[in-house]
């Protein structure tokens, strides 16, 4: 939306703040720091109490993203953001109009495999969801290395006997910042809903598992959230934690390979020279088309994931739910059609025979039955799949089966199969993406079809309005069905289908699911 004015200034932690009116009474706030700089003797610390500033600071554009190694422009999951810093700690705000109190807050966190991506993203632009009746946040917070270190100098520091989850804490502080502040903006901090996608909606299970991140929420949205899967006491991967072990092994081999190996040296790098080092361990058969030289695709296999550390969390995700110890609040999870959009792939059938033998062993055959190829084109379609189900698909299902089977508020589920209309001459990394891709949801939520520049329908206008009011209906009551927007059951009674007609879904695939439940070794929980 076009500002048409600034706002009167509204006091927060720091001092005063004016932002933007936009259309429709609308207020926004961007770029708003919500801690401390993480910059200096601070990187890789918990986040600190923001500093004051003197006068009125103007909020009106998005402070820096992350450092990061973005996507390429022409990527479906590039935000545009220009500049990057370690300086990142900010969230914007967008609200109604100056007098409006007690407004249901929706906090967003972004996706980007938690190595790039921000709150600057125009898909993520809340003037919309505002419009509807709700107070959105959108929270920039640390990444790869800067967000998730773990080194056994930094546990010897930490007073908690744990290092790691730097920006899980910068998320925690984030939704602190919303229940001391968010009053002053017409938000109710009584009533906030944490909503993510990808990596934001695998924050989304952390923060539920994480005991510093109790009471600061009171409903969750996870969209293609992946991370309910057991700790891996080895390299990090998108799907699983690594134990605080395997995080430090990490470290001090990325310590080695930058020839600082005390943790005064890493604190005193240039950022630039701490990203640019690669370790031997992120070398494999994979291969990655969506960022030019892989690097984010390496990352994968790097330091820059979630770390059992014993005070962020105190146990895997997956464990917290079959346990039954993650926050008891309502629940919207679902998936896109196509998950596997976005992931590496094994490009030919060797590698992918190969690849799967040495990561399921005895499994591989059972594997290779599920996930089945004859040809290298074929392979590389069963890898995407492979992978999709094993980060994306069956991570969600399962938090929303264990949800219903060990909690007792309300959970939902759905599949999102609308496939948008990306023009046949599009100029896209991803041009073997088919169907509903990984994140086609968000800008049906957001009411910000048009970031992307595609000839969207009427038809596709409508179904992101009724999503739209979906999700803010779930926002105000926990309900998404309380204005009739959609018919939607609680999962055991059904599954909703989100297309150009919504209705009736099918669960994903049950054989597959049966594999990863077995594997997984949560059968006997879920019934199987």
């Amino acid at each position: 939306m076009t500002p048409t004015s600034t706002t009167p200034s509204v006091t927060v932690d720091g001092g005063e703040l004016s932002g933007l009116t936009l259309a429709d009474g609308v207020r926004a706030f961007l770029g708003v720091p919500y801690a401390a700089p993480p910059v200096g003797d601070l990187r890789w610390r918990p986040p600190q109490p923001v500093a004051r500033w003197t006068g009125i600071r103007e909020a009106t554009e998005h402070g820096p993203a992350a450092t990061q190694f973005p996507p390429p422009p022409n990527s479906l999951y590039s935000g545009g953001e220009q500049r990057f810093s370690e300086d990142c700690l900010h969230l914007n705000v967008w609200t109604g109009p100056d007098g409006d109190a007690g407004r249901p807050v929706m906090v967003w966190l972004h996706f980007g495999a938690y190595q790039f991506g921000s709150a600057e993203n125009p898909m993520y632009d809340g003037a919309s969801l505002a419009a509807a009746g709700v107070t959105v946040v959108s929270v920039n917070h640390r990444l790869g290395r800067l967000g998730f270190l773990a080194h056994p100098e930094l546990t010897a520091e930490s007073g908690y006997g744990g290092s790691g989850n730097y920006g899980l804490m910068d998320q925690i502080a984030a939704l602190g910042w919303v229940r001391d502040n968010i009053a002053a903006f017409g938000g109710d901090p009584g009533n906030v809903t944490l909503f993510g996608v990808s990596a934001g909606g695998n924050s989304v299970h952390n923060l539920r598992s994480s005991p510093l991140a109790a009471g600061l929420f009171h409903k969750v949205v996870a969209q293609s959230a992946p991370g309910v899967a057991p700790a891996l006491d080895g390299p990090g991967h998108p799907a699983n934690p690594s134990t605080l072990r395997a995080g430090e092994q990490a470290g001090v081999e990325l310590a080695e390979a930058l020839g600082a190996p005390t943790l005064a040296g890493l604190r005193a790098l240039p950022v630039e020279q701490l990203m640019a080092a690669q370790l031997p361990r992120a070398a494999g058969r994979w291969s990655f088309d969506l960022v030019p030289g892989a690097q984010v695709g390496l990352a994968l296999f790097d330091t820059g994931y979630p770390v059992i550390d014993g005070h962020v969390l105190p146990q895997d995700p997956l464990a917290a739910f079959v346990a039954g110890e993650v926050a008891d609040v309502p629940m919207l999870a679902g998936n896109a059609g196509n998950e596997a959009s976005g992931l590496p792939y094994l490009g030919t059938l060797e590698a992918y025979r190969a690849e799967v033998e040495e990561a399921f062993g005895e499994h591989a055959a059972e594997v290779l039955d599920l996930y089945p190829a004859t040809t290298d084109e074929e392979a590389q379609q069963a890898s995407w799949a492979l992978l999709g189900d094993q980060v994306f698909v069956w991570s969600t299902w399962t938090a929303a089966r264990l949800h219903r089977r060990r909690l007792t508020s309300p959970v939902r589920y759905y599949r999102f199969l609308r496939r948008p209309p990306i023009p046949a001459d599009a100029d896209l990394v991803e041009r073997d993406y088919a169907g509903a891709f990984h994140g086609v949801d968000v800008p049906y939520v957001f009411g910000t079809l048009d970031a992307w520049p595609w000839d969207w329908t009427d038809a596709d206008r409508a179904l992101s309005a009724r999503v739209q009011q979906a999700w803010v209906d779930f926002a105000r009551t926990g309900d998404p069905t309380s204005s009739g927007a959609l018919t939607w059951p609680t999962l055991g009674d059904g599954v909703l289908a989100l297309d150009l007609e919504p209705g009736p879904g099918e669960p994903p695939d049950p054989a597959r699911m049966a594999f990863w439940d077995r594997y997984h070794g949560v059968a006997d929980v879920l019934g199987r």
